[in-house]
C-alpha cells in the first residue's frame, strides 16, 4: 500500500514538473502599467515633453500606455476612458483645455484609478479628482516676459509702448497665465499698454496667417513689442514679417517662451530679443511623483519644475545646448 502511495506522489510531481509548475507563479507582480494621455504633436517642444515622460516611466520600472490626442478635446477624453476600461494602475494626463473634464474624472475615481495633470492645468468644480499637477508657473512665464519689456524701455519712460499679444489657444492655462503675468508686470508701467491682441493657437502656420493679415491691415504700424505666447507662433510670425521687409527694417522688439534650440539660435543671432524657458523635461518629476505615490506618500498639489530666461542682455555663450 505504501508503495502504491509513493508511486502515485511520484507520478503527481513528475505530471506537475512536465506541466512547468511553479508554486512562485502564484505570486508574480507584474510592473504598474501607466495610461498616459498627450495632448499633441505640435511643437518640438511637445515632441521633447512626450519623450522625457515616457522614458524616465519606463525607467522606473512602469509599463506605458501611449496615446496622443493631436489637439482634439473629444480624442483625449476617449482615450482615456479606453484607460479606464483597459483598468491602468494610474492615468497622467497632459490636458488640451482646462475645462470639460470633471466627467471622465469621476469615472476614473469611481474605478479607482489615480490620476496626475502634467503641463497645463484643469479647472474642476468638485476637488480631489486628481492628486497633483507637474508643470510650469505660466504666470512666472508671464511676468519674466514683461519684466523683460519694461527694463528694456525703462529709460524712455515718456515713449509710448504699443505691445501686439500673440496669444496662444483659448481655454488653455498656459494663454491665461501667461497673458495676466504679462499685464500684471508691465501695469507698473503707465506707458506700456497691450493694444493689439492676435491668436495663434500654439501653431506656426496659424501664426504666419494671422500676422500676415495683421501686416496687411496695417495693424502693425505702431507697434514697438511683439510679445508671442509660444516659439512656434513667433517662427510663423517671423516668416510673415520676413515677407514684409519693411517691418524687419523697424527695431520690433521679441519676447518669445519656450527657449527651442531654433529660437535660441534666433536669440544669438540678434532676430529676436528675449526668450523665456518653459522646461519640456517633466518625466524626472512625472517618475518620482507616481513612485512615491506607489510608496504610500502624499504629494503636493502642485509641483513646479525649474526655469529661467535667456536674453540678449545675457552671455548668449553660456546658453547650455537646446535639445528640443
Amino acid at each position: 500500500m505504501k508503495k502504491k502511495i509513493i508511486l502515485l506522489l511520484l507520478g503527481l510531481f513528475i505530471f506537475l514538473s512536465g506541466c512547468g509548475y511553479n508554486p512562485a507563479q502564484d505570486h508574480v507582480q507584474t510592473e504598474p502599467v501607466i495610461g498616459f494621455s498627450q495632448a499633441g504633436i505640435e511643437s518640438s517642444w511637445r515632441k521633447a515633453h512626450t519623450t522625457s515622460i515616457r522614458e524616465e516611466l519606463q525607467k522606473k520600472g512602469f509599463q506605458v500606455l501611449y496615446k496622443n490626442s493631436y489637439s482634439n478635446q473629444k480624442r483625449q477624453i476617449q482615450d482615456v476612458l479606453s484607460f479606464i476600461a483597459y483598468q491602468v494602475d494610474m492615468i497622467v494626463i497632459s490636458p488640451i483645455q482646462e475645462d470639460g473634464w470633471e466627467t471622465v474624472l469621476e469615472e476614473a475615481k469611481k474605478a479607482g484609478i489615480p490620476v496626475i495633470i502634467v503641463d497645463r492645468n484643469i479647472q474642476t468644480e468638485k476637488s480631489g479628482l486628481y492628486l497633483t499637477h507637474i508643470g510650469s508657473s505660466f504666470k512666472a512665464q508671464g511676468n519674466r516676459a514683461g519684466l523683460y519689456v519694461a527694463n528694456y524701455f525703462s529709460e524712455d519712460k515718456d515713449q509710448q509702448v504699443n505691445v501686439l499679444e500673440l496669444q496662444g489657444a483659448e481655454n488653455t492655462s498656459p494663454t491665461t497665465l501667461r497673458h495676466n503675468g504679462f499685464v500684471e508686470t508691465i501695469g507698473r508701467n503707465k506707458n506700456i499698454t497691450i493694444t493689439q491682441t492676435l491668436r495663434g493657437d500654439y501653431i506656426r502656420l496659424k501664426a504666419k496667417e494671422v500676422m500676415a493679415k495683421a501686416i496687411n491691415d496695417g495693424i502693425l504700424d505702431d507697434i514697438d513689442v511683439l510679445y508671442s505666447h509660444s516659439d512656434e507662433m513667433t517662427l510663423g510670425a517671423l516668416e510673415a514679417l520676413k515677407e514684409d521687409e519693411t517691418r524687419l527694417d523697424k527695431n520690433l522688439v521679441i519676447v518669445s517662451i519656450d527657449a527651442q534650440k531654433e529660437m535660441i539660435d534666433l536669440l544669438k543671432n540678434g532676430t529676436v530679443n528675449c526668450v523665456v524657458e518653459c522646461n519640456p523635461f517633466m518625466g524626472w518629476y512625472v517618475a518620482n511623483a507616481v513612485t512615491r505615490y506607489f510608496n504610500g506618500d502624499k504629494l503636493p498639489e502642485d509641483v513646479y519644475i525649474p526655469e529661467t530666461v535667456f536674453s540678449d542682455q545675457g552671455n548668449l555663450d553660456s546658453i547650455p545646448p537646446r535639445n528640443y
